[in-house]
């Protein structure tokens, strides 16, 4: 009876150690970005593509930002585009895979510039 209590204990604490692994492994493969509006003028229809995940931002005002936190679906390139005014941006982003994670801060100026770091 008292070797019985004893595997069954060492078989929950071995399902709760392979439980907890892998929700801090899974934790750490997440991606983050930041956006930021840095300059006076608001953005507009922000599209974010990236890791195989589309995130799309109406409207980003002076000072205003935005924070996505996702897992990559797909082995992909990123992209972002939005508008000031009737003019279109675009960039280039780094490279998104399933199997790593990627913490970027976007930062958007009024000249169109778009900060990647």
């Amino acid at each position: 009876m008292k070797a019985s209590a004893i595997i069954k204990g060492s078989i929950f604490l071995i399902g709760l150690a392979l439980v907890v692994g892998y929700y801090w492994f899974n934790l750490s493969l997440r991606n983050e970005i930041q956006l930021g509006n840095a300059g006076s003028v608001s953005w507009n229809n922000i599209e974010l593509k990236a890791g195989g995940r589309y995130f799309k931002v109406h409207n980003l005002d002076s000072g205003d930002t935005e924070r996505f936190i996702f897992h990559s679906q797909l082995e992909d390139g990123g992209m972002i585009t939005g508008y000031i005014g009737q003019n279109i941006y675009k960039s280039e982003l780094g490279y998104f895979t399933p199997n790593l994670s990627v913490d970027m801060t976007i930062i958007l100026n009024d000249d169109g510039d778009i900060i990647i770091k």
